[in-house]
Order: structure tokens, then sequence, then C-alpha cells
């Protein structure tokens, strides 16, 4: 026979086996013993030889663990029946909570009462840790969520002036270069064809996007002819919109070498020698015969005196 060495018992089976010792163990010898004495007193009260004694001492030790038995029943059902009465009051105070009670044998109701006991005192326990350990998390969470807006906030705020501020620098110079076109569509309409109009106005609105644009090829097709003080007025309506001046985005000198680029054979003297590139500079000089003259911008600094945006004036 395998003897257990005292380090390899667990506490179920130490349980168990204190409960034999507590329950049958001690009471049967303690029967055995009680029943000797009990046996004597019988036999002294009753008739010589009317019952054997081995019978009368048989009768006391079924009468004593009988009275034993009955007893520890009624106890153990005394406790089952607290056990109950507590059950039934925390499932009406909670009518979610599932039973998981099943049938309680001799052998295990005194270790039961004693677990439940163990148990209600750890869960109390485990249910202050729970409850400590969610509101430290709640309160870290709670500090993280302040913190991380904050830079958020600071971070989307950031782009988003960026975005804005591209966004409206992309809408103003739509609003030029639509401004620009339409200008150019009304006041060149008596000059060029209108199948060639899309062109024309396509690359002044090149020149019109970068100051260092060089037209590549020159402009000859005209419905009437122009001559250079009407493509210099021209130019210089548009550039004075755009910035035209000492530290603006245009200077004369750049309006003049589009001007030489684009409009080459308009830049002549009445010899036909080709006109200085100094005498293009000057963009608002005028002559009798001009027929697009300077547009001096209003207070907007933007719209031209024509129809569709100012209203015509006089001028």
């Amino acid at each position: 026979m395998k003897i257990d060495s005292p380090s390899s018992i667990t506490l179920r089976e130490a349980s168990i086996r204190l409960e034999w010792i507590s329950t049958r163990i001690l009471p049967g010898v303690a029967v055995l013993l009680l029943s000797i004495p009990l046996c004597q007193w019988a036999s002294s009260i009753l008739p010589d030889d009317i019952v054997p004694v081995y019978i009368i001492y048989l009768m006391s030790v079924t009468v004593l663990w009988s009275t034993f038995l009955a007893m520890q029943y009624a106890f153990i059902g005394i406790a089952q029946t607290k056990r109950a009465t507590r059950r039934a009051s925390i499932e009406a105070d909670n009518p979610l909570e599932k039973d998981n009670q099943r049938p309680v044998f001799l052998l295990e109701a005194m270790p039961i009462v004693k677990e439940q006991e163990n148990t209600d005192t750890i869960c109390e326990a485990e249910t202050v840790e729970d409850i400590s350990e969610a509101v430290v998390v709640e309160e870290v969470g709670m500090a993280e969520t302040e913190e991380l807006p904050k830079e958020n906030h600071v971070s989307l705020t950031y782009q988003q002036g960026i975005d804005d501020f591209y966004q409206s620098q992309a809408e103003n110079q739509k609003k030029k270069l639509d401004t620009i076109h339409e200008y150019l569509l009304y006041i060149m309409s008596p000059f060029v064809y209108e199948e060639d109009m899309d062109d024309f106005c396509t690359d002044l609105l090149k020149f019109s996007t970068d100051h260092n644009y060089r037209p590549e090829v020159e402009w000859k097709r005209y419905k009437t002819k122009l001559s250079s003080f009407d493509v210099r007025h021209l130019v210089w309506n548009i550039a004075t919109r755009l910035g035209l001046g000492k530290g603006k985005v245009y200077s004369n000198d750049d309006c003049a070498c589009y001007i030489e680029h684009r409009f080459t054979s308009l830049c002549v003297t009445t010899s036909g020698e080709p006109l200085s590139h100094n005498t293009l500079r000057n963009l608002t000089v005028t002559s009798n015969s001009d027929q697009i003259r300077c547009d001096y911008p209003e207070k907007d600094g933007l719209l031209f005196h024509i129809p569709s945006q100012l209203g015509m004036k006089e001028y």
C-alpha cells in the first residue's frame, strides 16, 4: 500500500480525510467505548440471563450510532437551509445570476459550508481589488484621453491652417485667371478669329502664371492689324493686375521680353527696323491710333472695364 507524503496531499484531500476522522472514526470509537458501560448498566437492571449480553451490547451500539447520525443529519439540514435561504435572497437581489447549486452529501456538507464562507470572503476581496484596478485604469485612460486630444487638436489645427492657406491661394489664382480670360475674350474679339481665340488666350494665360515664360512661336494671324502700342497696353493691363513694378512679381523687362517673342512682327518702326528693348519697356506710352488702351484697375485691383465685370465706362 502506497502512503502519500504530507507534501503530496492536496487541500481537498486533507479536508476529506479530516471529515472522515471527525464524522466516522472518532464517533465510532466513542460509540464502542460508551456501549460497554451502557451494556453493563442494562445487564444489571435486567433479570439474569433474560437477554444475552452480546445482544444488549449490539443494541447499545445501534442506539448510540443512530442517535449520532440523526443529530449529524439534523445539523447538516439546518446548515443547508440557511445556505438555501441566503442563495434565495441573493437571487432576489440579482435575478440574472445563474444557480450552480448541486446536491450536497454527508461527506461534503461540512467542507462546503466552510468553502462557502471562504469563497464569500475571497469574492469580496477580489471585488474590491477589481473595483480599485478599474478605477485606476479609468483614471489613467482619462488622463491619456485628456492629453491626446490636446496634441491631436494642435496637429489638426496646424494642418488645417496650411490646407486653408493653399486652398485660398488656389481660389484667388483661379479667380484672377478667369477674370483675365474673360477680358481677353472680350477685348481681342475684333482682332483675333474666333477659331483662334483659345490658342491666343492660352499663351497669355501661361504668361499670367509664370513671369519667366517666353513664347517660342510668334502670333501672326489677325483680323485687323495691331500696333506695338496695342500689345504693350494689352500685356500691361494683365501684368498690373498680377503685380507689376519694383519688388513685385512682374517687371517691365518681363513684359517687354514676352512682347518681343510673341508679337515680333508688330514691334518694328515705320522703316521696318525692330524696336529696342528699352522702347518696349515703356508699356503705357500712347498714340493717336491706339485700339487697345490702358485699363487702370479700380480699388479692387482685379476687374477690367468691360460690361460683364464693372460695366462699360468711357475711358
